[in-house]
């Protein structure tokens, strides 16, 4: 980790583990032992493990210092629900359409996804007591 931090900025590393998750969420349905599954699900926490840094980082980095615990605040309600949520969403679109189809479905927006945080620039943070809009 500290060698990523210390060699790319956030940005690059949070849209690569973007890219390299909607990969894997790609591919993950044509694996078929369990050798396979597995080596693709160290390789999505290594992405997603390498992100929890860089996206707090980021997050202090881009919010108005006034404003930084309303934003953690918001960070941490929006993990918090959607560890309720989406277990229940996705099993029920899993159950609906095929677990491969949630999987592709997911991958494709976290891909999608990786084009707003490649757009993420700490450079343009906003000043205190003002917001971005």
């Amino acid at each position: 980790m500290s060698w990523l931090a210390e060699h790319l900025s956030e940005r690059v590393v949070i849209t690569a583990a973007m890219l390299l998750t909607a990969i894997l969420f790609g591919v993950y349905p044509f694996m078929l032992s369990a050798w396979t599954m597995g080596l693709c699900s160290v390789l999505l926490g290594l992405a997603l493990g390498s992100v929890q840094p860089m996206v707090m980082s980021t997050l202090h980095q881009i919010t108005p210092s006034d404003r930084h615990g309303e934003a953690l605040g918001l960070r941490l309600m929006s993990l918090n629900g959607s560890s309720v949520a989406m277990p229940l969403l996705f099993g029920t679109l899993g159950t609906v359409v095929g677990v491969s189809v949630v999987f592709w479905v997911v991958g494709a927006v976290v891909g999608l996804g990786s084009r707003a945080a490649w757009g993420l620039n700490p450079a343009h943070r906003a000043p205190a007591g003002k917001t971005t809009e």
